[in-house]
């Protein structure tokens, strides 16, 4: 079962630290410190997406957690960015500002009745936890607030990363 994951909006300086990592474990932890920074959560620079990412990531591609799974652009809006960081455990995937506009577009056309199509095509024994109406509000929450995030990725050319524990 995944575990919590986030969307970071980076800005221009904190793009060209992360861009200049070499090192995975130097990678994670700015990451980590990008995510709990007061500032980036004051200019709302962090979505905290728990584990909501993992229905949305489904949902908008094959149904699995396979980053290549289903079409781009939709399949790099969680998982299927160009990984910087990968193990078995954790994941950092970053959306490259000129790519953002383009999911930004493709999430805006995602309507809430074929989301909810999607996530009954979930198969549950992959899923780990009962498909319910629940687990798919919480989702949809997010998806909305994550397209909010795109928007504005997209306006203001911002690379975008998504970290999240795969297990």
């Amino acid at each position: 079962m995944s575990g919590p994951g986030f969307h970071i909006l980076l800005n221009r300086e904190d793009a060209k630290k992360l861009f200049a990592q070499r090192e995975p474990e130097a990678i994670r932890a700015l990451v980590k410190q990008l995510t709990e920074s007061k500032d980036y959560k004051q200019q709302e620079r962090v979505l905290d997406c728990g584990t909501a990412w993992d229905t949305i990531h489904r949902c908008l591609t094959d149904g699995t957690l396979d980053p290549t799974g289903g079409e781009p652009p939709l399949n790099n809006a969680v998982l299927g960015g160009r990984p910087l960081y990968k193990t078995d455990e954790f994941i950092v995937a970053l959306v490259r500002p000129d790519m953002a506009p383009f999911v930004s577009e493709a999430l805006g056309d995602i309507k809430y009745d074929v989301m909810h199509e999607a996530y009954l095509k979930i198969d549950p024994k992959d899923y780990c936890r009962p498909l319910n109406e629940k687990d798919f509000e919480k989702a949809w929450i997010i998806f909305q607030k994550m397209r909010q995030f795109y928007e504005t990725a997209a306006q203001d050319l911002d690379a975008m990363i998504f970290a999240g524990q795969l297990k």
